[in-house]
């Protein structure tokens, strides 16, 4: 399909004879206009695939039709023509959202080059345009599940810092408790969310390898570096760089970090320029930052750099009433991955999960669920799906028809199931709320607060 290009000059004799070269030097069905509203309605009629634009015109200037044709299509190219260039209104076109500044006369050669160019990347950066909305939708706070106080407070944290351009933030918590997570909805919740999310481990290479990641390398710069090669930081430039596990990073590489942060310019390695970048950096850890920095194996300056914006997110274990919500996301997660029809997790199953301690947290809690469904058959997850959760205990009790155990009562919600189970448990526990919390795996708070959504406080 040829494609269209629209031409707008308030000098039609202009316009004509550019669309007239531009037809002898590459195959494009061209329009001109002499005004920008009748290049408006045509373009509602049948939508042009390049604007090619003047910079002054009586009425909107070629800056202002650019705007407004950018704000209803982000992917159209816009090439602004002026015959009388210079640094300042280049800019501001730039900023309005032009693809390209040419001056006139034009270089047919240069403009057929870039005209061919702008068509073939169009395609592309629509694709990334879809997967960013993609990435906003999968990454936005409603990804971070859980309706408990502590969940909330994360929430609220993602969603102030956020809307700060370039604070550095950092993620405090122990394994598996969501700092990825939490990184990637600050990156797509953010001004940040158009450039990229560049992440990588301060653990898992050595320091030699990890500072060429980070800082990349001139030809030469070793033995092996054959070509230059870019680093992380350069890569995620008007994005988001995640500096995870920073509290692995060596004393060496920590200097330069700091160096980095402070004037946001670093020279890559056997390098003499200096590169400027722009982009937020966040970090994380499951280490105690500041216990290191008292033993002096983690830098004072750099953690005070790195803690502008500090949240430290808690451990599955002190929010357990949100794990029946976890539990089922990741059933229906697999669901949909393994293309099974598990309906249910049983009110048996789920006093199992709650019993555990899970000290990997909601890493462990999705592994234990994914494990569980590749090997289900049946409609509903029992106890039985859960072998490596070891004890069966409460969950067996839960099941069991004999006279010393409890048994669910059938047609009951899974709420409804949870508030018997655990009066069951206060009545066999003779009111002690320490024995019953410990006989049911949760925490004394946990429990209270199991009471009051139950209205089983009134009880006592």
């Amino acid at each position: 399909m040829i494609p269209k290009v629209y031409i707008l000059d308030d000098d039609l004799t202009y316009a004509k004879l550019l669309a007239a070269n531009l037809g002898k030097v590459g195959r494009f069905r061209n329009e001109v206009f002499d005004n920008y509203q009748a290049l408006f309605d045509r373009r509602a009629e049948e939508p042009p695939d390049v604007v090619i634009t003047d910079l002054v015109m009586p009425g909107l200037s070629g800056i202002e039709v650019t705007r407004r044709l950018r704000q209803s299509d982000p992917h159209l190219p816009i090439f602004v023509l002026t015959a009388h260039a210079d640094l300042e209104t280049a800019i501001e076109a730039l900023k309005a959202g032009a693809d390209e500044y040419l001056t006139k006369p034009v270089n047919m050669e240069e403009l057929t080059t870039l005209l061919s160019r702008a068509l073939e990347e169009k395609p592309l950066r629509e694709e990334a345009a879809s997967i960013q909305k993609v990435r906003q939708e999968e990454f936005s706070l409603r990804a971070i599940l859980g309706d408990h106080k502590l969940i909330e407070e994360v929430r609220a944290f993602v969603g102030r810092v956020a809307e700060i351009p370039r604070p550095t933030v950092l993620l405090l918590g122990e394994s598996g408790t969501g700092k990825n997570l939490v990184a990637r909805t600050i990156h797509y919740s953010s001004a940040h969310s158009a450039g990229r999310f560049v992440e990588i481990n301060c653990s898992a290479l050595p320091s030699q390898l990890l500072e060429a990641e980070l800082f990349g390398y001139q030809k030469g710069a070793f033995t092996d570096a054959r070509e230059s090669k870019r680093g992380l930081i350069e890569v995620a430039d008007a994005g988001t760089l995640f500096l995870d596990e920073i509290g692995d990073l060596s004393k060496e590489l920590q200097a330069k970090l700091l160096n980095f942060l402070e004037s946001r310019r670093f020279r890559r390695l056997g390098g003499t320029e200096e590169i400027e970048v722009s982009q937020r950096i966040i970090t994380a850890t499951n280490r105690d930052l500041e216990s290191l920095v008292k033993k002096g194996e983690f830098r004072t300056d750099l953690y005070y750099r790195i803690s502008v914006a500090t949240h430290s997110l808690p451990p599955l274990r002190d929010v357990k009433s949100d794990l029946p919500l976890l539990a089922e996301h990741f059933r229906d997660l697999f669901n949909g991955e393994f293309r099974k029809q598990v309906e249910r997790i049983s009110p048996a199953a789920l006093a199992t999960l709650e019993a555990w301690d899970w000290p990997g947290n909601v890493r462990e809690l999705r592994n234990v669920i994914e494990r569980a469904m590749i090997f289900a058959d049946a409609s509903e997850l029992t106890p039985h799906d859960l072998p490596e959760l070891g004890s069966l205990e409460v969950a067996e009790g839960l099941e069991a028809d004999d006279g010393d155990s409890f048994r669910v009562p059938s047609g009951l919600t899974l709420a409804e199931a949870e508030k018997v189970y655990i009066q069951s448990t206060l009545d066999a526990c003779e009111n002690s709320v320490q024995r019953a919390a410990e006989t049911l795996g949760i925490s004394r708070k946990n429990l209270w607060e199991k009471r009051k959504k139950y209205g089983l406080l009134e009880n006592q």
